[in-house]
């Protein structure tokens, strides 16, 4: 079985800056209003639900509330450097040196910060709070949008299904 929920009506969005460090046209500082999709396929367990709707959506939300009106930045890219320099982040790409302040800025363990990335991430986000609960799902997929009509899709494979 496997549930949806649309992020465009489920109101699983955030609006953020960020950059893709090295590309021709992304490459600068540019944001976007994400809407995050998410498809779960498990047997059906409690209440014969895959997953509860609710659960999901809290998830979804903490993770967009967390990066809502931050420039997003890949802590693991090997080409970036980063210095904390009082409560500004200074960081390096190149011959190009940015600092900002501290509260507009979250770093993500992500090599990126492309739709394909972010879509990861989230995968992995909800999957770690998820799996104590439900044992029962084999695996979650993650569409990023950085507007309608164009979206980056994750599937996770979750290793531990059935116990």
């Amino acid at each position: 079985m496997i549930i949806e929920i649309v992020g465009l009506y489920a109101n699983l969005k955030f609006s953020s800056a960020h950059i893709v460090f090295g590309h021709r046209t992304c490459g600068v500082i540019h944001g976007h209003t994400y809407y995050v999709d998410i498809k779960v396929c498990g047997d059906k367990g409690e209440f014969n639900f895959v997953c509860d709707f609710k659960i999901i959506k809290e998830i979804v939300k903490e993770i967009c509330k967390k990066i809502d009106h931050k420039l997003i930045l890949p802590r693991d890219h090997k080409d970036v450097y980063y210095e904390l320099r009082d409560k500004a982040l200074y960081f390096k790409y190149k011959n190009k040196e940015y600092i900002i302040p501290v509260e507009d800025v979250i770093l993500l363990p992500i090599e990126t910060t492309s739709a394909e990335d972010l879509a990861k991430f989230f995968a992995e986000e909800i999957i770690s709070r998820l799996k104590e609960k439900y044992k029962n799902v084999y695996w979650i997929e993650v569409a990023i949008s950085e507007g309608l009509g164009q979206k980056a899709i994750y599937k996770l494979e979750v290793k531990h299904c059935k116990e």
